[in-house]
């Protein structure tokens, strides 16, 4: 099984979606058929991405436009030394979250979501081939979450009518670069469901 390279797929959803499960199961996939591939995540590990994460952690969030300046400032740093470099080797590039989140999330929190994708288009970040957003209420996502440790920080992510709000964002936004995957089916399943349709849409 080939892929035409480079490939740079994103995925997204709310949170508990399994989304970090199963970009973690692809890559590992990837890796043993002998394909060149690149797990990313956004937040990064970089000195704006361990700013964000304490800003998530602490007590109180700063605005949303404060956080989607953290955001950009994140996602330059990812794009010009971990996604660029990967593209430029033909690498596959997974996504795990990206400028979609923040249309969404920060969106949730006020901010027009166009406006965020706009600024993003506008400082010249890669466009995903695919977007795989798994769908998933936010009753069960929080039933997922409810049985990890999440410290004791501000929870506004994890709040049912904040999360309904950010659904409705990611289906708003989900254009014919989107497939949307059912969220609730078993692991295994959608590994299955987004492996074959990624062999089929960028099969060599």
């Amino acid at each position: 099984m080939t892929l035409r390279l480079p490939l740079f797929i994103a995925f997204e959803g709310i949170d508990g979606c399994g989304k970090s499960t199963l970009c973690a199961r692809l890559h590992a996939h990837f890796l043993s058929n002998k394909l060149p591939s690149v797990l990313l995540r956004e937040p990064t590990d970089g000195i704006w991405g361990r700013k964000i994460r304490e800003m998530l952690k602490g007590p109180e969030l700063p605005d949303a436009a404060e956080q989607v300046r953290l955001f950009l400032m994140d996602r330059e740093y990812d794009v010009e030394n971990n996604i660029l470099p990967a593209i430029r080797h033909r690498r596959l590039v997974l996504m795990d979250r990206y400028f979609y989140s923040n249309a969404a999330y920060q969106g949730a929190g006020g901010i027009p979501p166009v406006s965020i994708l706009e600024e993003n288009v506008r400082r010249g970040f890669p466009i995903p081939q695919r977007v795989y957003l798994l769908d998933l209420s936010p009753e069960a996502a929080l039933e997922r979450i409810s049985g990890r440790d999440t410290g004791t920080g501000n929870d506004l992510f994890e709040k049912q009518e904040f999360l309904q709000r950010v659904r409705a964002h990611y289906l708003a936004m989900a254009d014919e670069r989107f497939s949307v995957m059912d969220g609730s089916a078993d692991p295994e399943s959608l590994f299955r469901a987004v492996r074959d349709d990624m062999e089929r849409a960028f099969g060599a």
